[in-house]
């Protein structure tokens, strides 16, 4: 070789003058190296060869050689002009098309774990255009949670031929989005032109969201169970127990007891059913005004001794059921705790800028017991069973909302009218409908 074009470093991996004085054929692989020298030779009828050339990393990869018919004068020699061919020469037609239409993603990685492929499919699963990635590290996408064990198992599939290994991850997408992937990895022959590792990948987020919501479902049982074997055994005693005494004393007083027991168990079984019933999902979202929820609910679970107040109204996207059980417990709730005389309490419920609260004038909830009011059996009262509020927490947390307890409504915005209460105030924060997808729930006030 008597001279190397500007494009060698860029192709083989290695600078132009290191090719100077070599002979030609010493770079190409030993099974290609006939049909190269007969392209090269004064006599060759065909002068264009696909084969392959050995790479910097020791590795080779293909190109087509076209071989000038004349000597070039400059040169006393022939000019050979090379073009890399790996993806064309690994994935002819045939294969190519299967891969444009399938929905799995197949990239090959080359020895130094850079992509060298990428299928056309990482166009609708991913976003990126085809070839975007292509030079990079694939580790670079993957959830920075998930980054180190997917690390580890990628470069002992390169290392180890034996290796397979399957992984699941997430993936970073265009859009800055989060999905599951499951991929498994394949080791190519040392000579295959196309690369070193062969990962064929396919998006299983519908299928984690199925095994979250299992997982879901089977810790609420769990803790149902739970709940029903401790919860329910205090009360059914003090059944048993009262209706022995008024055997043995021939008194029906005691059987007092009892029935205030059964209608524990009559509200405990009817909260647990409820948790247990529930899932981590919504089901059919509808648009709905929040006041018109807001009085079924107060219509099923106020009093007729306190009054509601709707100081400002909302457009709702949600389940109109599951949100109205959770205002019929918080009305519960500040009916129950309203303290004496109930006749003076005061329910408000308003849309403010981040969603909606329901607030009392009546005495409030203690500072020590706020941190905990939203846990499963969390209750002061001698007659509540604790579920209420945790009910409501998972009413709104299933609609991708959040609730917190605060101290005051000091922060809201009330009309001129409405007095300032300073009981209990129970705020759920939810995105407004420009800040979600079309399907998902929100709340515009």
């Amino acid at each position: 070789m008597l001279f190397a074009g500007p494009s060698v470093p860029a192709v083989l991996g290695i600078e132009r003058e290191a090719l100077l004085g070599d002979d030609l054929l010493e770079h190409v692989h030993p099974n290609d190296r006939t049909p190269v020298s007969d392209a090269l030779s004064a006599v060759a009828t065909d002068r264009t060869v696909t084969h392959r050339l050995r790479h910097a990393s020791g590795g080779f990869i293909w190109v087509e050689s076209v071989v000038d018919e004349e000597l070039a004068p400059e040169f006393g020699g022939r000019v050979v002009t090379a073009r890399r061919v790996d993806i064309d020469r690994a994935f002819p037609e045939r294969f190519r098309q299967f891969l444009e239409y399938g929905t799995d993603i197949v990239t090959v990685v080359d020895a130094n774990g850079l992509v060298r492929y990428e299928s056309p499919s990482v166009e609708e699963v991913f976003g990126y255009e085809q070839g975007s990635t292509v030079g990079r590290s694939p580790l670079g996408y993957v959830h920075p949670d998930d980054r180190e064990r997917v690390t580890e198992r990628f470069y002992r599939a390169l290392a180890d031929p034996e290796a397979a290994p399957i992984m699941e991850y997430r993936y970073l997408t265009a859009d800055g989005d989060w999905v599951w992937l499951e991929s498994r990895t394949r080791s190519l022959p040392d000579d295959a032109a196309v690369g070193r590792l062969l990962i064929n990948s396919r998006d299983v987020s519908e299928r984690k969201a199925r095994e979250r919501r299992l997982t879901d479902r089977n810790e609420r049982l769990d803790r149902f169970t739970s709940i029903v074997s401790h919860d329910l055994r205090n009360p059914l005693s003090v059944i048993r127990a009262s209706m022995e005494m008024a055997r043995l004393k021939e008194d029906t007083d005691p059987l007092e007891r009892g029935e205030r027991a059964v209608d524990r168990i009559d509200q405990l079984v009817s909260e647990l059913l409820t948790l247990a019933r529930q899932g981590s999902g919504i089901d059919e979202p509808t648009e709905f005004d929040l006041e018109g929820a807001v009085r079924e609910a107060w219509a099923t679970a106020g009093s007729d001794d306190a009054t509601l107040v709707v100081d400002a109204d909302a457009r709702v996207r949600g389940d109109r059921g599951r949100l109205r059980q959770a205002l019929e417990n918080l009305f519960r709730n500040s009916v129950e705790h309203a303290g004496e005389p109930a006749g003076a309490l005061t329910v408000f419920v308003s849309a403010t800028e981040e969603g909606f609260l329901v607030v009392d004038d009546g005495s409030g909830i203690d500072p020590e017991d706020r941190e905990d009011v939203f846990d499963p059996g969390f209750t002061t009262s001698a007659d509540g069973t604790g579920y209420g509020l945790d009910i409501v927490r998972e009413v709104v947390e299933s609609h991708g909302w959040s609730i917190e307890l605060r101290p005051d409504a000091d922060a809201v915005d009330f009309s001129p009218h409405v007095p300032r209460p300073n009981g209990a105030c129970f705020v759920v924060e939810a995105p407004d409908p420009d800040a979600v997808t079309a399907a998902e729930p929100w709340v515009d006030g």
